[in-house]
């Protein structure tokens, strides 16, 4: 504010016209002005005025509302105030704010001011803990440029009531049709009385009336129930939360997750007052852990289930008798067609970190059967949790992948694939613009072992196609972080439909050199029928699974 002006309300001189004055009037005034002149040369004389005080005023008139107003009309707790002030010997510099229930006024005049250069705030009204209404006396006072205070403070007394707070749960955070023991869920929250009155976020499983408290600024938390994957009793067991998206341990468990069953979480918000929102909630089914060894189903067409029959029978022939294998079912969608583009499996959670990432390392080995993994980074699922292998791997953990390699329709939407990057392979093969896209494995085609594992029993037995496939293709493999393992021999088929043996890469299976994942990328069986297709070079049926087994022995699997 701009000092006061000690001549306000006089007239200045070039305002006055001597024109139209009288001669004597003129020259009297021209008088006093000479006088006037002579005078500043020598100075006033006097005393100094004390400083005065400031005057505070606010934009509400009433010093108490609470009269005004009907318990049924009460404000909201949280209120706009504005306010200004005045100094008649000087300006204002800034003010002092503060507010309090009038059930626990401050401690001392001078206890609780807060200064400010701002005249106006929306402001957040405490409300006593536990009470649902109250009665807050704002008071603010100006500070004039000498820091003197209004001693006289502006005052009013808002009578507010607690509005409840909201909470909905977001769609994307929210757990798949079904998970094992690890599971995430968001939320978003809100107050009338604005964010900073939310004193926590209460969570429940199949219970709603025995709350956990979340701190409120988390939006995001993932549970992981303590299974015990040798006792097959168990049923139910406590989950420990991690907060935020950050997956930030804590000391808080939730109790009463159900094993095998469905499981209801309960959500709410609670406010400062301990207001509680409405109940919100979410329904689906929890698998139990029984092995450290997952079998993943992400072959999306019909013949799935003949697919997992005979993997699940190899590897069961592998591993020490009767031990158990957790199967994850990632099928839906189904693919309509050999490319398989459709969109991601909705039954993997939404969030790589941390959910599917803590997901996947619950287990030491993974046997993955997908229906592509190369030709799409959005589009296939296996590219979306390569992304997150990295603690699957730091706890020593090992992955076979069967599928076929396939070329992308649009090269643009599949660079930086991670599943190139992870697999044990340099690149995908191009074709010279003399051919189609096109390679063929035919009946008896030759499947050459070109080395064995390490950690392997014996060498890899020689194999042979019987079928018919356009669906595979060789892959790149060069330099020392790979190693092949089998070639085939594939035929092209020319723009002029002329065929001729294939002379560039033809690695179709390899293992990386630190012996964490393995890729064999031809068919071993009939997907309609379930009939060996890739047999000993001697004509043993059990060519191709003997070849599978002795990659899973390199690769740490469990023998039996």
């Amino acid at each position: 504010m701009e000092a006061a002006d000690p001549l306000r309300g006089l007239p200045h001189l070039s305002d006055l016209s001597f024109m139209a004055l009288p001669c004597r009037y003129a020259s009297l005034l021209l008088l006093f002005v000479a006088v006037l002149a002579v005078g500043c040369d020598t100075g006033f004389a006097g005393d100094a005025f004390d400083n005065e005080p400031p005057e505070t005023a606010m934009s509400v008139r009433d010093t108490s509302l609470v009269d005004n107003i009907l318990d049924s009309e009460r404000l909201s707790s949280t209120v706009l105030v504005s306010w200004s002030g005045d100094d008649p010997d000087g300006f204002v510099a800034s003010y002092e704010v503060r507010f309090y229930p009038l059930s626990e006024p401050p401690a001392t005049p001078d206890a609780g001011w807060v200064r400010t250069t701002r005249t106006d705030s929306l402001i957040l009204l405490p409300i006593p803990p536990g009470n649902k209404i109250a009665n807050v006396a704002f008071e603010v006072r100006a500070i004039d440029n000498e820091s003197l205070a209004d001693p006289t403070p502006a005052r009013t007394v808002f009578p507010i009531e607690n509005a409840p707070p909201s909470i909905r749960l977001l769609t994307f955070d929210l757990p798949p049709d079904t998970t094992f023991q690890v599971f995430s869920l968001g939320w978003d929250v809100s107050d009338p009385e604005g964010i900073e009155n939310i004193s926590r976020i209460e969570v429940s499983l199949n219970d709603s009336t025995n709350f956990v408290g979340v701190p409120a600024e988390f939006d995001f938390i993932t549970l992981i129930g303590d299974v015990d994957i040798e006792d097959d009793t168990q049923t139910t067991t406590d989950a420990r939360i991690y907060l935020g998206r950050g997956f930030q341990s804590s000391e808080l468990r939730l109790p009463n997750l159900l094993l095998d069953a469905t499981n209801t979480i309960y959500v709410r918000a609670v406010d400062l007052t301990d207001t509680t929102s409405t109940l919100e909630r979410y329904t689906w089914h929890v698998k139990k852990q029984r092995s450290d060894i997952l079998y993943v189903n992400d072959w999306r067409k019909s013949n799935a289930p003949i697919l997992q029959r005979f993997h699940m029978d190899l590897l069961r022939s592998h591993l020490p008798e009767g031990a158990p294998i957790d199967v994850w079912d990632i099928t839906v969608p189904f693919v309509t067609g050999a490319a398989g583009n459709v969109p991601r499996s909705e039954l993997l959670p939404n969030n790589a970190v941390p959910t599917l990432q803590q997901t996947l390392a619950l287990y030491k080995h993974i046997y993955w059967v997908a229906t592509n993994t190369t030709n799409s980074t959005q589009r296939n699922n296996f590219p979306f949790a390569v992304a997150v292998l990295d603690e699957f791997f730091d706890n020593g953990g090992t992955i076979i992948v069967h599928s076929p390699v396939t070329l992308p329709p649009d090269p643009e939407d599949n660079l930086g694939n991670p599943a190139i990057l992870l697999l044990p392979m340099n690149n995908l093969i191009t074709f010279p613009d003399t051919l189609r896209q096109q390679l063929r494995l035919r009946p008896g085609t030759s499947v050459t072992p070109v080395n064995t594992p390490a950690g392997a029993s014996e060498p890899l037995p020689a194999l042979t196609f019987t079928s018919f496939d356009i669906n595979s293709l060789p892959y790149i493999v060069a330099g020392t972080n790979a190693i092949p393992l089998y070639e085939a021999g594939f035929t092209y088929v020319s723009t002029s439909n002329t065929q001729g043996a294939w002379t560039g890469p033809s690695t179709i299976a390899s293992i990386s050199a630190d012996r964490r994942i393995a890729l064999f990328a031809i068919p071993l069986i009939n997907e309609q029928t379930g009939a060996p297709i890739l047999v000993g070079a001697d004509g043993a049926e059990d060519g191709g699974r003997r070849a599978i087994s002795l990659m899973l022995e390199s690769l740490g699997f469990p023998k039996r």
